[in-house]
């Protein structure tokens, strides 16, 4: 007599529809696409989240600052807005106000980062 035992995806990997939203990007089928339509975030467990990476970042319109200090190296990335405010992540992909980080964890997938741009300036973040 065999057993079977299922095989899981990691946590990590497997996409809740709540944190979904028309425009975020996924990876389908191993390549990264734009959800379309409503209906197509019912489908969230088969897509995969996008790891934010300083690649996504530059197509997203941040510019990456580098800065030496005594203390050692700082790197930010800003995003300037059209109203001339900036949206800034630490080198750890946590949003910055001012010399603080905003929340007590990064960012760690590219949806993730759209949906707090969005909430924070109603404005979509594509590029």
């Amino acid at each position: 007599m065999k057993i079977y035992y299922p095989i899981f995806a990691p946590k990590e990997l497997i996409m809740d529809s709540s944190e979904l939203r028309i425009g975020n990007y996924t990876l389908d089928h191993g390549s990264p696409e734009q959800i379309p339509y409503g209906s197509d975030i019912d489908s969230a467990g088969l897509m995969e989240p996008i790891q934010l990476t300083e690649e996504w970042l530059i197509k997203f319109g941040f510019e990456k600052f580098e800065f030496e200090y005594e203390e050692g190296n700082e790197t930010t990335y800003v995003l300037e807005k059209k109203n001339g405010h900036q949206f800034v992540l630490n080198d750890d992909l946590q949003p910055m106000d001012g010399e603080i980080a905003m929340l007590d964890y990064k960012l760690e997938y590219v949806h993730q980062l759209q949906n707090l741009f969005y909430c924070l300036t109603a404005e979509e973040l594509a590029i």
